[in-house]
């Protein structure tokens, strides 16, 4: 389960396919609605559930609804900017936070600013300390031991990029590469200039898989547009379970925190193809063993 918990994101990525425009209207749901969301959710059998945004370390709830999820039985994860993941945060959390999850597009913070990927003070003076940051992040996540997962959103302007020396110096248990991806009345009208070919993308896929083939402990999950349509189980930042299958995104009636996740679920569960998220890798294992062993399959820890 991908929770989108937080609207608000301190980033101005271009492609951004989740900026959650109309939630952002509506603010946040109190500590306690999460926890009962969350108790819900694992009533119905969900095994992992996935803190994202907008940018989740916005949210003033996140650790209670993390540490929560954890006593609930749920295997826990997050995906940021690792804006505000200090060390001394890392190490509050990691009883509580089993996956840490960063999204990097480049080898270079030069790129990330032409994206957008920085925060909005940097992005004003032309520069992004992106990079640098989340360096420094998965350093002490590592350190702590943490299952460590790197995500790429390639676009126009980082398609020609040779990522492979980062990416081999990261070696993260999972490396999730993304094809900008168009949803209507989200990202449309701005999007466009940044979308690339399927052609341009099984290239730079391609071209990583070569450049990374004695890193076996790496695995390479790719994800191009057709992959990721009706393949999530999503959940708003006001508990409203959605799906994107038509390219869109279409949103249960009412919010899980008022009638529970299995009715939510059940209005927009059409919209979820359970063939799609197992061709895409769904499946994969998230009990993390020492580097190079053999894992068994259990469950997807999402986008």
């Amino acid at each position: 389960m991908n929770w989108h918990l937080e609207a608000v994101c301190n980033y101005g990525c271009k492609f951004c396919y989740s900026p959650l425009i109309e939630q952002r209207k509506r603010g946040r749901i109190s500590s306690n609605s999460g926890i009962g969301l969350l108790r819900s959710i694992a009533d119905y059998g969900v095994t992992k559930i996935n803190f994202v945004g907008g940018e989740p370390m916005l949210n003033p709830h996140l650790e209670d609804w993390i540490i929560r999820a954890k006593l609930l039985g749920m295997t826990t994860s997050i995906v940021s900017n690792g804006t505000g993941m200090s060390k001394e945060w890392l190490i509050r959390m990691r009883p509580h936070l089993d996956w840490i999850g960063l999204s990097i597009d480049a080898s270079d913070d030069g790129i990330h600013a032409r994206m957008g990927r920085g925060t909005k003070r940097e992005l004003r003076s032309t520069e992004s300390g992106h990079l640098r940051r989340c360096l420094g992040v998965w350093e002490h996540a590592k350190e702590l031991d943490y299952g460590l997962k790197l995500n790429t959103v390639v676009t126009s302007l980082n398609s020609d990029d040779d990522m492979s020396e980062l990416v081999s110096y990261l070696s993260p248990h999972r490396w999730k590469i993304f094809r900008v991806l168009l949803i209507r009345g989200e990202n449309d009208g701005r999007v466009e200039p940044l979308l690339v070919s399927k052609n341009k993308f099984s290239d730079y896929v391609a071209r990583h898989r070569r450049n990374l083939m004695d890193q076996e402990h790496i695995e390479i999950v790719a994800e191009d547009n057709c992959d990721m349509l009706g393949t999530y189980a999503m959940i708003d930042p006001q508990g409203r379970v959605y799906t994107n299958m038509n390219g869109r995104y279409e949103y249960s009636s009412q919010s899980a925190t008022e009638v529970g996740f299995g009715t939510a679920w059940e209005e927009v569960n059409g919209g979820f193809s359970t063939a799609g998220f197992t061709r895409r890798g769904g499946l994969w294992n998230w009990r993390k063993t020492p580097r190079g062993e053999r894992q068994l399959p259990v469950i997807e820890e999402g986008l």
